[in-house]
């Protein structure tokens, strides 16, 4: 199983010098390429050789690196194929500018780790060392991409990890996630994870940074740093939630085996105006993604009905999107709406697992001694719910 570790380099001025030629050069081959058709692997490094003797000082830069030109070239074409059979609308390929190119790739060889005193190097061939911050140990590399983004540097080193052929899922440890915009999660535990919506706490500083980028002549010295200051904003916000959703994700593939969570189309649910900024904000495919490379075993559910259905009886109660509480006049369950939909989330869940597991153990879930009088002023205990 290949797994990908980001990296931070701290360049000096000399070799931060050689990876921006080494970005300008894959920039030139890759706009001088894309000019030749068939878009296929094989004929485009036929082409980069032919062009090699033409352009003989491309010999001062490691091959693997300009060969993976050509993949990256083959990788993209593919993929406007792929959009292009499901009736998206997609353009052709067009020239990269210097300032957007900010990546290239070492595959197979011409790298490896250094340890001098206490620090560790990232060696590139004929690009010299470079001081890599490694937060743990690696073994077994198979590639590396360095990047630039607001004027640093990373390396994403992908290593071929061994991951365990057997592992035992115990489904009396699953949990049912409602995801959601006021509350980023409520479980079937009734645990409640607030949506810190990190674009809309950054809003008032990054509108400011816009105006002043908007007010600037484009081209200049003081537009270029105005760039920059929104950029590092955008930064700041990202990586905010990238933190808050991967230790989120950690916790559910920590204390349960087994997490289900709505099958969610966020591109869908986006169109909405009026909720469109605070979905995209909250970052569900990203915190689905995490919780699919960290869970046991991750399920998606259909979210038909899921608000709808009463998580104790089965009886549909309709309400608005301003109804925050699910009371059901058939059983009388008084609870909040999100938690109905995160059990009835882990009872579908639970029904769609194969016969193996379900036949493990008889699984029983408890509702919770949640404290109605929160909710109603009376004190409410619930039954089991058996699946």
């Amino acid at each position: 199983m290949m797994r990908n570790y980001k990296f931070r380099l701290y360049p000096t001025f000399q070799q931060e010098s050689k990876l921006v030629n080494a970005l300008q050069t894959c920039n030139w081959v890759y706009n001088r390429l894309i000019q030749l058709k068939p878009y296929s692997r094989n004929e485009l490094n036929y082409a980069l050789t032919e062009l090699k003797e033409t352009e003989p000082w491309l010999y001062n830069y490691h091959s693997k690196m300009l060969q993976m030109i050509s993949t990256r070239i083959t990788a993209e074409h593919n993929s406007l194929k792929a959009l292009r059979k499901k009736g998206c609308k997609v353009g052709s390929f067009a020239s990269i500018e210097r300032a957007s190119y900010n990546s290239f790739t070492y595959n197979q060889s011409g790298f490896k780790i250094e340890k001098r005193g206490k620090t560790d190097l990232l060696w590139l061939s004929k690009i010299g060392c470079t001081e890599i911050r490694l937060h743990r140990k690696l073994a077994d590399i198979k590639q590396v991409t360095v990047f630039r983004r607001n004027e640093k540097w990373y390396a994403i080193i992908t290593c071929d990890i061994a991951k365990s052929t057997f592992c035992f899922i115990d489904p009396r440890k699953s949990v049912g996630i409602d995801l959601g915009i006021t509350k980023f999660a409520h479980d079937s535990n009734n645990r409640i994870v607030d949506n810190p919506l990190f674009l809309t706490s950054m809003a008032k500083p990054l509108r400011r940074a816009q105006r002043q980028l908007s007010r600037r002549e484009k081209g200049g010295h003081n537009y270029q740093k105005a760039k920059s200051r929104v950029a590092r904003l955008h930064e700041r916000i990202r990586n905010k939630r990238q933190d808050f959703l991967h230790k989120e994700s950690y916790h559910y593939s920590k204390e349960y085996d087994l997490i289900f969570v709505e099958r969610l189309h966020t591109c869908n649910l986006a169109r909405n105006r009026h909720t469109a900024k605070r979905i995209l904000d909250s970052g569900w495919s990203t915190f689905r993604q995490f919780l699919a490379y960290k869970g046991k075993m991750v399920m998606e559910i259909d979210p038909y009905n899921t608000t709808v259905d009463c998580s104790q009886c089965g009886n549909k109660v309709q309400k608005d999107l301003a109804v925050r509480i699910h009371c059901c006049d058939r059983c009388g369950l008084v609870i909040d709406r999100d938690y109905n939909a995160s059990l009835n989330i882990l009872q579908k869940g639970l029904l769609q697992l194969p016969q193996g597991l379900r036949e493990v153990t008889p699984v029983e879930i408890l509702c919770g001694s949640m404290k109605q009088e929160m909710l109603t002023g009376c004190d409410g205990k619930y039954p089991h719910v058996i699946i």
